[in-house]
């Protein structure tokens, strides 16, 4: 009898899109990805030592003028929240970015979101498994010149989870501004307002009208500990406190014993940012790992600067918790 590997990488089409189905045979835990809709996650189920629970908002369309559904799951680059009004200085120029958040004035969450992302690699081993995809970013909005390697790989494993990594290249001939993230969506199907929620952040980015930070900090913020999202709505964006070089996120559901943990790499050029959104729908929580401030090609507060032929990397994941009972 030919034994069944521990993981498989298979691919389907549907509604004319390819996916990449990462699935671990043994505890059927499994990811979506849809290289063509900028390498983004379609679904992702993880175990939680009892059932396999939806981590994520699926992707039901790529069509979808919605906002929330545009940016759902969305790798965030080359810069990564709101640009005020859409203008920064660089290198002595100015440029101007598309304003693709009118209501408010700004630009948002880069261009990268809805590429054709090419797959490179698909590992298996006994241990884990991954895919590995990229895109080559060549001077497409007038407003950010430059040009750079983008690469995205997702990395299945039944000790680790899902982890998300994050490789950026510069393919120009000088130093370029750039800020990385991330835009999932945790829907787990349970209303918002059963959540707990937990922050592992030391400082709330005060915002203006325009949503752009104004200058001020504040350390009085709710969910340091773990409390009841309830009716609390939130778009807020806070500096991480770095421990370790990782910070964690978690979302509780009592009832079930869940405890879901989204990780992110701190430090130097990683993500010491996070924003956390509440959808006005309230079935699904936006949990951002962000290298930068809201604004950074103009307040430079976590703007990297990337000389011609360097390299930045950083990782986030996503796992569940089921080591102990929840505290």
């Amino acid at each position: 009898m030919i034994k069944e590997p521990n993981y498989t990488i298979d691919e389907v089409t549907e509604s004319g899109l390819l996916e990449i189905i990462i699935k671990n045979n043994k505890t059927k835990e499994f990811l979506s990805i849809i290289p063509e809709y900028g390498g983004r996650l379609k679904e992702l189920w993880l175990n939680n030592g009892e059932k396999n629970i939806s981590i994520i908002k699926k992707i039901t369309r790529t069509d979808s003028v919605n906002r929330d559904d545009i940016f759902a799951n969305a790798k965030l680059s080359p810069f990564a929240g709101r640009i005020r009004n859409g203008q920064y200085v660089f290198d002595n120029t100015k440029y101007n970015l598309t304003i693709n958040y009118p209501e408010e004035g700004n630009a948002c969450h880069g261009f990268i979101y809805g590429k054709k992302f090419s797959v490179i690699d698909k590992t298996v081993t006994e241990e884990k498994a991954l895919c590995r995809l990229e895109y080559l970013y060549e001077s497409e909005n007038e407003g950010y010149p430059f040009n750079y390697l983008i690469e995205i790989t997702y990395v299945l494993s039944s000790l680790d989870g899902l982890t998300c990594k994050t490789k950026v290249v510069n393919k120009s001939r000088k130093t370029i501004p750039i800020s990385d993230g991330w835009h999932h969506y945790f829907d787990l199907g349970i209303n918002l307002s059963e959540l707990s929620l937990k922050l592992n952040v030391s400082n709330l980015i005060e915002l203006d009208s325009q949503k752009i930070p104004n200058g001020k900090k504040s350390i009085e913020f709710k969910f340091n500990d773990v409390k009841k999202i309830e009716n609390q709505e939130i778009d807020s964006c806070f500096q991480v406190e770095s421990s370790n070089g990782r910070a964690e996120t978690r979302l509780i559901y009592e009832k079930w014993n869940l405890d879901l943990r989204i990780w992110q790499e701190t430090g130097p050029n990683k993500y010491n940012y996070i924003v956390i959104y509440t959808p006005p729908d309230r079935k699904s929580i936006a949990v951002e790992p962000l290298t930068s401030n809201i604004d950074c090609f103009n307040n430079r507060e976590g703007l990297i600067l990337l000389k011609s032929g360097e390299e930045y990397i950083s990782d986030f994941g996503i796992y569940l918790n089921n080591d102990q009972t929840i505290t």
